[in-house]
């Protein structure tokens, strides 16, 4: 359709015992907020082996630790590109990039939105009920 933007991955499911994972994604920038230990950087953790797995193959990760963060990000076409910690690695520039690359979806651990092309379904939390995780909109 003409105009829709691009998702890589309108959900994401697996287990990870004992929580099982139901990810489900409204628009190609999502912002997960939240508090610090309320499972986010669990989650990308668990994202680094997810990624080796031919269906989530395009899932793309950066954190602090990533070596050359700027020019790798730039790099990335037709991915899912997940940002841990994006509040301290993200600047201007790529700010840009991720509004104006529509080949890419993004899920960023994120407080801070401005300067991002975001919707209201953008804002994400993760929530737990009975060993299940999920995103649920931000209130």
């Amino acid at each position: 359709m003409k105009g829709e933007k691009l998702m890589i991955y309108k959900n994401i499911t697996f287990k990870a015992e004992p929580f099982s994972y139901d990810l489900v994604f409204e628009d190609r920038i999502t912002l997960v907020g939240g508090d610090s230990g309320t499972g986010k950087t669990v989650l990308y953790e668990m994202l680094e082996d997810l990624r080796l797995t031919e269906q989530y193959k395009m899932i793309k990760l950066f954190n602090y630790k990533s070596d050359t963060f700027l020019e790798t990000v730039k790099q990335c076409r037709g991915n899912f590109v997940v940002i841990d910690n994006a509040d301290i690695l993200i600047d201007d520039d790529i700010r840009k990039f991720i509004n104006f690359e529509f080949s890419n979806q993004y899920m960023l651990f994120l407080r801070n939105c401005d300067g991002l092309n975001v919707s209201d379904k953008s804002f994400k939390v993760l929530h737990f009920d009975d060993n299940k995780i999920t995103l649920e909109e931000e209130l």
